[in-house]
């Protein structure tokens, strides 16, 4: 059984106006127990809804054992800048489809997102790996996103998006082993901060966070914690690693970013000059290893055994590393 406590299924009651909430399913547990995702049925709506029911665990144990206080403190705060994103930005880019919020509330040490069914809209099909072909509706994706919050300030989002970067990874960072990409770590980061140009990212655009139409020419995305400033790339190289073999990467990643920038142009078109684009696309093209390098900076101090920290990988931190 998936159903919530009393005392949660007559918050959850209450906010939907229905008392008849019934078939709870369980999608998946939150990240180091901080509560469930669920799918329910609502007789009032006549369709399923999901709640993210986000709640502070009695012991926080994060899975390969970073639970300090630090790494507790940012995913409560990511809980809350999901919701901001919903509140506030999510319905003014119709270009890249996200779930609609139906409702957001807090009680005591609980918080809950209620969403619509992405399933019930036909982004029913989910995928952990894909071929080239099967990224483009992805990449389009982000291409729309990125290209709708363009010059953006990220109020009351991360200020710096992505769950990575440096000021929140210190910790990570202190157990990397002494190389050129540690010494550097702070230039990389830099360099991406920077750019003149710069949008709300996903922040966590892995594959498993995309939900694919049946056909999978469409997509939409969920899991929004991790949104903020920065530059394109960083998703798109994040979303690449995650999606594609080794073999997919090292043989298709230029085509796969020649197809994003041909989509981010033709969002760009409707905002921006020729001049303006020409700009964007060159500068994020150019930091497209440092924002790989600065990734795998992450990875090396957080498990330096993962799979991502591939040949192709390495490769993109030693083209970012002779820009320094």
């Amino acid at each position: 059984m998936n159903t919530p406590a009393p005392h949660r299924l007559k918050w959850l009651a209450s906010l939907l106006k229905d008392k008849h909430l019934c078939r709870f399913e369980l999608v998946q547990s939150l990240w180091s127990d901080f509560g469930q995702l669920l799918r329910c049925y609502s007789p009032a709506r006549q369709s399923t809804v999901i709640i993210k029911l986000i709640s502070v665990p009695k012991k926080f144990n994060h899975p390969r054992g970073w639970s300090t206080q630090t790494s507790q403190l940012r995913k409560l705060r990511s809980y809350a800048i999901e919701q901001a994103f919903y509140q506030r930005y999510s319905s003014t880019n119709n270009k890249a489809t996200v779930a609609d919020l139906i409702i957001a509330d807090h009680q005591g040490n609980d918080r809950v997102l209620i969403l619509d069914d992405l399933n019930a809209r036909g982004y029913s099909a989910r995928h952990t790996m894909l071929n080239v072909s099967q990224c483009q509706p992805v990449l389009a994706w982000l291409a729309a996103f990125h290209a709708g919050f363009i010059n953006i300030a990220p109020a009351g989002l991360w200020p710096q998006g992505n769950y990575w970067h440096l000021s929140t990874r210190q910790d990570e960072w202190h157990k990397m082993p002494d190389s050129h990409l540690k010494h550097h770590a702070g230039q990389l980061d830099t360099l991406l901060q920077a750019c003149p140009w710069r949008t709300l990212i996903h922040g966590d655009a892995k594959v498993a966070n995309f939900c694919f139409s049946q056909s999978g020419n469409d997509v939409a995305a969920v899991d929004f914690q991790y949104v903020g400033g920065g530059i394109g790339v960083q998703d798109v190289c994040y979303f690449l690693g995650s999606a594609l073999s080794e073999q997919a990467q090292a043989a298709s990643t230029e085509d796969c970013l020649h197809y994003y920038f041909s989509q981010l142009r033709a969002n760009l078109t409707e905002r921006f000059n020729s001049d303006q684009i020409n700009q964007i696309c060159q500068q994020w093209r150019d930091l497209y290893s440092v924002a790989c390098a600065d990734f795998h900076r992450f990875l090396a101090g957080w498990n330096p055994t993962h799979f991502k920290v591939n040949a192709v990988l390495k490769a993109q931190t030693k083209n970012a590393l002779l820009r320094i």
